[in-house]
């Protein structure tokens, strides 16, 4: 059990760090942007946030299906969307000034998306395929198609992440709309069926831990009175 906690612990104090960090990558894109699109900008940090905080609520027994199902579908999303932006424009990135940040970054990302399916649901329904569906091809719409005026003034179309050129940034759009599709009806099949997964257990086993000690603090408190 106390192996168990640790793991979790760990998982939720290394996506808190990355969540940070993230918010802080994303700061002059958010600082030039009008506040409204705030939510739409910082797609890594915000997803692995949203995952943070799914896997609390399930490590203490208050999972909600669909917060998760969204929360591990843009896990895996943007981790993957990443890994294939540092490649499709490696030439930038793993340029000599870039090399050892970019090689950290994908090496995070690939973690980012290895972890996504820890959180996933059991017995998903079409409503919830439907909604979390729905929300990321609205996402993506604002990401590629949505012009805006910049704090300065100036005309921006979509809020996706900056990008070293515009050449490429087609292909990118069309990775992000077929990932959105297949993780969606993916994530939405895998949780039919029973799946392993590495910390799946472990997460269980905390889970146990804590309904067992809500239990047990409810017959207390029963009893005291």
């Amino acid at each position: 059990m106390k192996r168990s906690l640790l793991v979790i612990s760990l998982i939720i104090l290394v996506d808190l760090a990355g969540l940070f960090y993230g918010y802080y990558y994303y700061s002059e894109q958010l600082y030039s942007s009008p506040i409204y699109l705030w939510l739409f900008i910082p797609d890594c940090p915000f997803y692995v946030m949203l995952f943070t905080i799914a896997l609390v609520l399930a490590v203490f027994g208050f999972e909600n299906k669909l917060f998760s199902y969204i929360a591990v579908v843009g896990m895996m999303k943007y981790g993957m969307w990443t890994l294939a932006a540092l490649l499709v424009f490696g030439d930038y990135f793993f340029s000599v000034p870039f090399f050892l940040m970019s090689l950290t970054l994908f090496m995070l990302h690939i973690g980012m998306t290895l972890e996504g399916p820890l959180l996933i649901p059991k017995k998903l329904s079409k409503l919830h395929l439907g909604i979390c569906l729905l929300w990321f091809l609205i996402h993506d719409y604002f990401d590629y198609f949505y012009g805006y005026l910049d704090r300065v003034g100036r005309y921006a179309l979509g809020t996706h992440p900056i990008l070293p050129s515009a050449d490429r940034i087609p292909a990118m759009m069309a990775l992000t709309f077929m990932l959105s599709v297949i993780l969606s009806f993916l994530i939405y099949k895998w949780s039919l069926v029973t799946i392993r997964w590495p910390v799946r257990k472990e997460l269980a086993e905390v889970q146990k831990h804590f309904q067992k000690t809500k239990e047990s603090r409810g017959r207390r408190s029963r009893s005291s009175r």
